[in-house]
């Protein structure tokens, strides 16, 4: 039979887990939200993307960056107790490639609402281009980690 310390641990180590993967769940359903309604927006005229620039910084700061920040302190508080292997290597490496181009991405909007403001529009357009193309890492990397979580869940 197990002490109430083991329990206790197992206890915490589950609802550590669940936390990760509610914020993992949410940082993903962010990423693709944010994906559409860019699609939604961009290309349809100039103050629609102004729109566009403003919404994508709040989402930004109200889910986006306490859903990854979450994700990472839970991942780093469950890594502690966890036995080391290759493919666990590879599953936080996706995730910290993730919050890494994720946080790059973040300065990328920034800048991007910015030249909205402004009205520089050539400078946008190259911020736009750059903020998707590392979004595109973004939602690889958490599938990536996603994916390897489950594998490993499964095959124990």
């Amino acid at each position: 039979m197990k002490g109430d310390d083991e329990i206790g641990g197992y206890e915490m180590k589950l609802a550590l887990l669940v936390t990760h993967l509610v914020f993992v769940g949410v940082w993903l359903g962010c990423v693709l939200t944010e994906a559409l309604f860019e699609r939604a927006l961009l290309g349809h005229g100039r103050d629609k993307e102004k729109i566009l620039a403003n919404l994508h910084k709040k989402v930004d700061i109200t889910v986006e960056i306490p859903a990854f920040i979450i994700v990472l302190v839970t991942g780093g508080l469950l890594l502690a107790g966890s036995a080391p292997s290759t493919l666990l290597f590879v599953k936080i490496s996706c995730g910290l490639v993730a919050i890494l181009a994720n946080v790059y991405c973040i300065y990328l909007v920034y800048r991007r609402a910015a030249c909205a403001r402004s009205d520089d529009w050539d400078g946008f357009a190259h911020l736009d281009d750059q903020q998707h193309k590392y979004g595109a890492v973004v939602l690889l990397g958490i599938l990536g980690a996603l994916s390897i979580g489950i594998y490993m869940a499964i095959s124990v």
